[in-house]
């Protein structure tokens, strides 16, 4: 891997744990979501316009049952990535849902498609789980309300990267979407689907724009950003190298925590985000 390819993976990871914590801190819902969903279709909107318009052929009825597929799982993502971290510890949701992702997408694949994990993917599965019991402490957790919502929804988050993950990867490598194109059009239906709840209540999504217009417009520009990045760095690095330094986004979410949102970081959580890192890149680097 470039130094170059390495930067843009680093920064991406960042820009990723950026939005997140951005999220955590203003503790959004349903109207946060919208309104950021809209800053970043616009930001997207002249990428996507541009390949629209050297599309060859008109999109297939498959392309756009994938791509309302991906908006649904996504706009569902959204929203319970926010009750987790209005729920529970930053450093707690944050590394579970990334973690827990690629683990998902393995199991799905086991199950749906009749592949077996090699044995360095046997290894990630291992780390990821143990990540999970130091990160979640279940000896405390049974005693904790608050850690026992943040493992539900933290894990409810990964179900949700593993389903938009497999989709997503099936859409572009089969069908041969372009990623900006898809990732667009994915967001103006997103947007399509969220809208009409939000204006139901257009006062309280005006109240939620005069009150945190900061976050959303930071949000709504980091998170295409960090996903644009990374989508750069695949055309200089091979995915094997590009995921795994990727996943550096959850020891940066568990710092980021500790030292932004004064929250406990304990041996135990710390540990627990360096086997989920592990983890996710062995099962990239089995899949590479």
């Amino acid at each position: 891997m470039d130094l170059i390819a390495l930067a843009l993976v680093l920064t991406g990871a960042l820009c990723h744990a950026s939005w997140n914590l951005i999220s955590k801190r203003v503790g959004g819902g349903l109207y946060f979501v919208t309104l950021y969903g809209l800053v970043s279709s616009l930001l997207m909107l002249p990428f996507a316009l541009h390949a629209w318009s050297h599309l060859s052929a008109p999109l297939s009825s498959l392309a756009w049952a994938a791509i309302v597929g991906s908006a649904l799982i996504h706009a569902v993502y959204s929203l319970i990535l926010q009750k987790g971290y209005r729920a529970a510890d930053f450093s707690l949701v944050y590394p579970l849902a990334r973690g827990t992702g690629p683990l998902f997408a393995v199991f799905g694949a086991v199950l749906l498609l009749g592949e077996l994990p090699t044995t360095l993917g046997l290894i990630g599965i291992a780390a990821i789980l143990a990540g999970i019991l130091l990160i979640a402490g279940l000896a405390e957790a049974r005693r904790s309300t608050t850690l026992q919502a943040g493992i539900f929804w933290g894990s409810l988050t990964g179900l949700s990267i593993a389903a938009y993950t497999v989709l997503d990867g099936w859409a572009i490598k089969v069908l041969g979407l372009a990623p900006v194109l898809y990732y667009g059009l994915s967001l103006l239906v997103r947007n399509l689907m969220l809208l009409p709840q939000a204006l139901r209540r257009h006062d309280l999504l005006i109240a939620e724009w005069q009150a945190k217009w900061r976050a959303i417009v930071l949000v709504g520009l980091l998170s295409p950003l960090a996903y644009t990045l990374i989508l750069i760095a695949l055309t200089r690095a091979p995915l094997s190298y590009v995921a795994p330094l990727r996943e550096l986004s959850m020891l940066i979410g568990v710092y980021a925590g500790a030292r932004v949102l004064a929250e406990r970081l304990s041996l135990s959580r710390l540990l627990g985000t360096a086997c989920m890192l592990i983890g996710a890149a062995c099962l990239a680097l089995a899949k590479g």
